[in-house]
């Protein structure tokens, strides 16, 4: 049961990585280059507490090795073939948004990675990582309600290898595995219904 979850989830996130990034190069997506750079400055450190604390148990903690593999290929999409549009005076409010963000984010990430060096406490250094993580959507959230519209890609963002991967989180009984999973699950399914709601219910408002 595990190893099918573990290969449930390689096939969900290579699929969807495979049509967003796709979705991205025929400009179909408009997805936030800061929201990708900080989704790897967490994703990373995550993914190397994790194996630290948890003795490399890659299995239980698939979502972590995938999410990390993910973010990167989508990040070098966004970097080749993201839109280059003339900005507005909405997009300038929101690059200043975004680069007070990035600072906050960044120092927290540097705290968490000191704290980690310093104690040597992995399995909560990771814990941190999940949190600071958590803030990592804000960017992409906050260019949809700025600029009223979906700006994402359903692909990139159905929370299916997230829900799989708790299947083995939760039978291995791995702590770090079942919170990393959960959230991402969580916040997935909040962007989705934030997607769905500026498709679909805002135009008709």
């Amino acid at each position: 049961m595990k190893d099918f979850c573990v290969w449930g989830v390689v096939v969900a996130q290579t699929l969807m990585g495979a049509v967003y990034i796709f979705q991205i190069w025929r400009k179909r997506a408009d997805p936030t280059i800061s929201t990708w750079i900080i989704f790897l400055v967490g994703c990373f450190p995550s993914f190397v507490t994790y194996c630290l604390a948890e003795d490399r148990d890659i299995k239980t903690g698939i979502l972590n090795t995938t999410d990390l593999v993910y973010v990167v290929l989508v990040l070098l999409a966004v970097i080749l073939w993201g839109k280059r549009d003339c900005k507005t005076e909405e997009d300038e409010k929101e690059e200043k948004f975004r680069r007070i963000f990035e600072a906050l984010y960044l120092v927290g990430a540097a705290v968490i990675v000191v704290y980690g060096v310093i104690t040597g406490d992995m399995w909560h250094s990771n814990a941190l990582t999940q949190v600071l993580m958590s803030f990592a959507y804000l960017p992409m959230w906050h260019k949809m309600i700025a600029q009223k519209r979906n700006t994402e890609s359903y692909m990139g963002w159905l929370p299916i290898g997230s829900g799989i991967a708790l299947f083995p989180a939760f039978f291995e009984g791995n702590a770090l595995s079942v919170l990393y999973a959960a959230r991402s699950f969580t916040l997935c399914v909040i962007t989705v219904i934030m997607m769905a709601y500026y498709q679909f219910v805002r135009p008709k408002l």
